[in-house]
């Protein structure tokens, strides 16, 4: 068992990739999936800021973290996909889902295939919209980066972006991003870029979220900037929209306790990524704790 309770395991995929991730069993379940690179340790901030008897699923997406890649393409619906047969092989029920970038992709991916499945989401410095053809051909320049120069020099150049350089903890933060880039590596990042650059258009399933959310960008994200998280926010019926200041790209590293406490929605005082309110009848829906 590792810090604050997880446990550290794996399950292994029809096409044989094998997947880890962390869990920690308790209430209100909360699936955390992380961005480009990173791994499970991307939310140990979060996690310590969040109480203890809280439940966790924190996978690690294929090709990231002890994650290894099938025989599959990754694609953001198989990281989807992924994700719900780890919690459907937990028995794990109407869980909150908060993806930061990539894994906001992710957790769009599940609402596309699995309404009803989660009982509220955080979408975290991420965008409904897919790729540019600048993005991608963007992406085409970090896969030739790779190839050229490797993962170190991808990673150096794309951590300005990820993180403010301003920042008070940015060159722990930059050493830790290093330690998670080195386990994707040569191997996992090309694969996954094309998969970012292929990846869908999430603008017409806003209207169709009908659960709690909240949208959180940060206010110096150079890469998913503000209005990006506007639309989010203005596309899903009620979600709120929390902008952090003096805060990049991986907020959940650069304002881990901020990150975890929003998630409570002011205007009623419940949380949106746990289930302390009161109990709400919703039509053809099994009955969840929801906020009114």
């Amino acid at each position: 068992m590792s810090a604050h309770g997880l446990t550290h395991t794996h399950f292994t995929t029809e096409d044989g990739a094998d997947i880890s991730y962390r869990i920690r069993r308790g209430r209100d379940p909360l699936v955390l999936i992380h961005g480009l690179g990173c791994d499970a340790s991307m939310w140990d901030g979060v996690v310590a800021a969040l109480p203890s008897d809280v439940a966790l699923v924190i996978p690690e997406l294929r090709g990231h973290g002890a994650s290894t890649l099938g025989w599959r393409a990754p694609s953001v619906d198989q990281w989807a996909d992924d994700v719900w047969r780890l919690l459907e092989l937990n028995k794990i029920e109407a869980p909150a889902i908060a993806g930061l970038s990539m894994g906001g992709y992710t957790a769009f991916g599940i609402a596309a295939a699995h309404p009803g499945l989660a009982r509220a989401f955080a979408f975290v410095s991420t965008g409904a919209a897919p790729d540019d053809e600048a993005g991608r051909l963007r992406r085409a320049a970090g896969i030739a980066t790779i190839r050229r120069e490797g993962w170190r020099r991808f990673a150096a150049a794309l951590t300005p972006s990820l993180l403010n350089p301003n920042g008070p903890q940015f060159p722990a933060h930059s050493k830790h991003l290093v330690a998670m880039f080195e386990h994707a590596g040569d191997w996992g990042l090309p694969p996954t870029l094309m998969a970012l650059a292929a990846r869908p258009d999430r603008r017409e399933l806003l209207p169709k979220i009908d659960v709690p959310s909240i949208v959180i960008v940060g206010a110096v994200d150079l890469l998913t900037p503000e209005e990006k998280a506007k639309e989010i926010a203005s596309g899903i019926p009620d979600a709120r929209l929390h902008v952090l200041p003096k805060v990049a790209h991986l907020s959940a590293m650069e304002a881990p306790a901020e990150v975890a406490d929003l998630r409570r929605v002011e205007a009623t005082g419940c949380a949106v990524l746990d289930t302390t309110c009161p109990w709400v009848e919703r039509p053809h829906r099994r009955t969840e704790r929801l906020i009114a």
